[in-house]
Formats: C-alpha cells, structure tokens, sequence
C-alpha cells in the first residue's frame, strides 16, 4: 500500500512514508488512524505535480487519484509516529517541560521505566510489559532527540551494525556450533573493538554505588551523615543479630522520610553518589 523513500543520511527530515494513489482515504485512516494525531501535517501531491498541505483528521475525506501521493510526516513502522510526536513536544509551541529536559535530567526516567519493565515481566502482566516497554522507548528516542550529532535513526542503524558485525555465523557465513560458542566469539569479537574513550562505572543503584565510594575513602563530610551514622551505631549495639532488619527499617524510614517532603530518597543519593565520584575522578 506504501512505498518507503530511501533514507537520505544528510537530511533526516527527507524521510517520509508515501502513500500512492489510487487509495481512499478512510483505508488510510482505519489503517494508520491511530499512529497520528489529527492535527498532524500531511501533505498530496497530486499527479500535475500540485502540492497541498491538510491535516491527518481530514485524509478520511480524501480519494486519490491514480498517480497521486499521500506523504505522511513519519514512517509508521520504524517508531515514525513516535518520533513524530517527539519532535511535535521539542518544538517551537511544544511542551515547556519536555524543552527543559537534558540527557541528564532524564536518567532518573530511564531507570525508573527500566525498572517498571522488569517488574511487569516478572509478574507475568504481558499488557503491562508491553505499555513499559514503550515507556522505554521513549526514553531512547527522547535521549536520541537530546544528543547533539545524534538522533533515534543513527542509534537503530549503529545497533543493527553492530549485530551484525558480532553475528557472523548468521550473516557472514561462519559456523559456531553451540550457544556455548556464540557466546565466547561474541566476547573475542566485542574485545576488538575500540573501547569507550570514559568510564562512569559507579553508575549502581544508590545504595550499592555509596557502598563501593565508602570502601574507597570517600563520604558525606556532613552533620547529618555523622549523626546519622552514630545513631545506628547505637541501635547496632543494642540489637545484636538484627543489623540487617535495623538497616532495613532505616532505610525505609529515609524513603518515607523522601514521600512526605515529596523527594525520591534513591535519586537523591544517586545524585549525591555521582556528584562525588565525579568530584574525585572516580570510575569504579
């Protein structure tokens, strides 16, 4: 029914879904009708090489001729619509939020929707999984819309590249006879390749990252820390064989602690953490 126009790398924005005549366009609608919002700007291009510009609300309308084209603003395979959207948020009458967002404000995001994923697959809510994991999805084209020089497409292509390039024994012809071995070739493959210029590798969950900085030295030089500290201490003494639950309750006094004054006590640490770290060139 449509024909995807090569992509052109130098031009992002010359990548569009055409839809050739002759088509109705409440087919259109019933089949894509759901990918755009009806505001969205789509453009016929009629045979004579006249061109006009409506809106998707109104395409259920349209009947196109033999030798007539739809263009839609995105492909709707391929995260199109999502894409779509993003640039509609980050534009000029966007959402004020989502223009204030930095790859960095948005880590907090990435882990949380990570982790709702994870528990979705692990309660075997398959509806769930599905919606988190566009949850997820977002975070990855929202970040590719963030990073200079970068964008959703170069992500999808460089990973495609890259399994590509460690699948040999699909695409290149090679034989591994067992996952055993895909695995170890897949090591030997990942070892040549050139290695990430920096190292952030104290990116843990809060608790495990300021365990790792405490056993190097480093910690809050805070009255709240110190006193913190030593009223655990106390209860550490009084409570023999019970250190795991007193540090299980004050941990969740902290979190509670967060909720009343509408703070997230893990981002709170991980904030602390990275601040840290990074203050004293710490990678791992």
């Amino acid at each position: 029914m449509a024909d995807w126009l090569m992509k052109n790398w130098d031009h992002h924005e010359q990548d569009r879904f055409i839809i050739p005549g002759p088509a109705v366009g409440s087919i259109i609608v019933d089949r894509y009708g759901s990918q755009f919002p009806d505001d969205a700007s789509v453009t016929i291009v009629r045979s004579q090489g006249e061109r006009q510009i409506v809106r998707f609300g109104a395409v259920a309308d349209l009947v196109l001729k033999d030798g007539d084209e739809l263009v839609l603003p995105g492909v709707p395979m391929a995260c199109g619509p999502l894409m779509y959207v993003i640039d509609r948020l980050l534009g000029p009458r966007g959402c004020p939020w989502d223009k204030q967002q930095t790859s960095d404000s948005l880590i907090r995001y990435l882990l949380d929707e990570s982790y709702e994923t994870l528990e979705a697959l692990v309660a075997d809510d398959s509806d769930a999984f599905t919606e988190e994991l566009g949850d997820v999805l977002l975070q990855v084209v929202f970040q590719g819309a963030l990073v200079a020089g970068s964008s959703f497409q170069d992500i999808a292509l460089k990973e495609a590249q890259k399994l590509v390039r460690r699948h040999p024994h699909v695409f290149s012809g090679e034989s591994w006879g067992s996952a055993e071995e895909v695995g170890r070739q897949w090591d030997n493959l990942k070892a040549t390749e050139p290695p990430h210029h920096k190292s952030a590798t104290w990116v843990y969950p809060a608790l495990v990252a300021a365990k790792r900085l405490t056993k190097q030295g480093f910690f809050p030089q805070s009255p709240v820390y110190q006193e913190i500290l030593a009223i655990l201490e106390v209860y550490f003494s009084k409570g023999e064989g019970k250190i795991e639950e007193i540090l299980a309750d004050a941990a969740w006094a902290v979190a509670a602690g967060g909720r009343i004054h509408h703070q997230d006590a893990e981002w709170a640490l991980w904030k602390k953490v990275a601040e840290m770290a990074v203050e004293n060139g710490v990678t791992s």
